[in-house]
């Protein structure tokens, strides 16, 4: 049965540090090529911190609803989409690519020029419903857990990241920073047969990184290393883990710039390439594959689970002051049961 779209329950961004839980009108009726979900769970991640902190950076207009690693149900889908049952579980693939430029037209829609992204130009997941492209929608595995299935966005991401490395298997391996990314990162790393060691500033996230069983010495210089923290000297710690003719790959976003002297990548030849979000098919389905499989392990990065009614005072709030070290992921629950 179709969810009732009168009034609904949203999180929306009205400036630096405004963020409000209100009622709005519901998500429209889906379009053609458009599928309306149910919200089950919404991941809270750092841009949403830095949005709420310092920006805008991303977010275009106000109010905004937020929220981008979007896990739910499919409540109503437009007549020509198919393969998108109602009440199929699915997770989102957050960009809003213009479809035409000669990015889109190679299929490289995470390159857009002119790209938007829900939650920051479109309306997000911290709602009851929204309506989006169906070809964001992603099938989760049969029998999948909802709440895990809101890890698919930033495992979605580390797999990208992965992708951007191509490292054969066996490679020794050094994350930095152990928040939700590097910790997704090193998860497939490890489970493709990779040797990897975890660095990260903050105490908490390295004694979570050794629950999980990484390493998380000091160690020699690898051949690949992967920025994850997103902080402005992480890229000169990147830098000087990897090993001369090394791999850098940059997935991190800092919420200030960073000032980095390069003089030790050239001197030692260090390769640095990005790493720009995901793609659907590429990224974030074997993504909900992993997660599916390996649902025990991926469960312990929640480190809370909260109604929708707390998003700022237990979630942005947190995230943003001195205890949001001691999280990794933070859920929000919109909608419970199995759809």
């Amino acid at each position: 049965m179709a969810w009732l779209t009168g009034r609904v329950r949203a999180v929306r961004w009205h400036g630096r540090g405004d963020v409000r839980v209100e009622e709005v009108a519901g998500a429209p009726a889906p379009g053609p090529g458009e599928v309306r979900v149910r919200v089950a769970w919404c991941g809270l991640c750092g841009t949403d911190v830095h949005e709420y902190r310092s920006g805008p950076f991303y977010t275009s207009g106000a109010p905004m609803i937020i929220g981008h690693e979007i896990a739910g149900w499919v409540d109503a889908a437009g007549a020509d989409v198919r393969g998108l049952a109602e009440g199929a579980l699915v997770g989102l693939n957050g960009l809003l690519p213009c479809g035409t430029c000669v990015h889109c037209r190679r299929g490289a829609y995470h390159l857009c020029l002119t790209f938007g992204h829900v939650g920051f130009t479109a309306a997000g997941g911290l709602a009851d419903l929204v309506t989006v492209p169906a070809a964001m929608a992603v099938p989760a595995p049969a029998g999948m857990d909802s709440a895990v299935a809101a890890l698919g966005e930033p495992f979605a991401v580390a797999m990208h990241g992965i992708r951007q490395a191509d490292c054969p298997q066996r490679t020794n391996c050094v994350v930095v920073g152990a928040g939700t990314i590097g910790l997704a990162v090193a998860m497939l790393l490890r489970a493709d047969g990779n040797a990897v060691t975890v660095t990260d500033v903050a105490g908490t996230r390295l004694r979570r990184a050794a629950e999980l069983g990484f390493g998380t010495d000091g160690g020699d210089p690898a051949p690949v290393v992967f920025e994850c923290a997103g902080a402005p000297d992480a890229p000169a710690t990147a830098f000087a883990r990897a090993e001369p003719g090394g791999l850098v790959v940059l997935v991190g976003l800092s919420e200030t710039p960073s000032t980095v002297d390069f003089s030790v990548v050239v001197l030692r030849e260090i390769r640095v390439i990005g790493s720009m979000s995901h793609l659907a098919a590429e990224d974030l389905a074997p993504a909900l594959d992993f997660l599916a499989a390996h649902e025990d392990e991926a469960a312990t990065l929640v480190t809370a689970r909260i109604p929708l009614e707390d998003t700022v005072t237990r979630g942005l709030d947190v995230l943003a002051g001195p205890g949001g070290a001691e999280h990794t992921k933070i859920l929000v629950r919109v909608h419970g049961g199995d759809g």
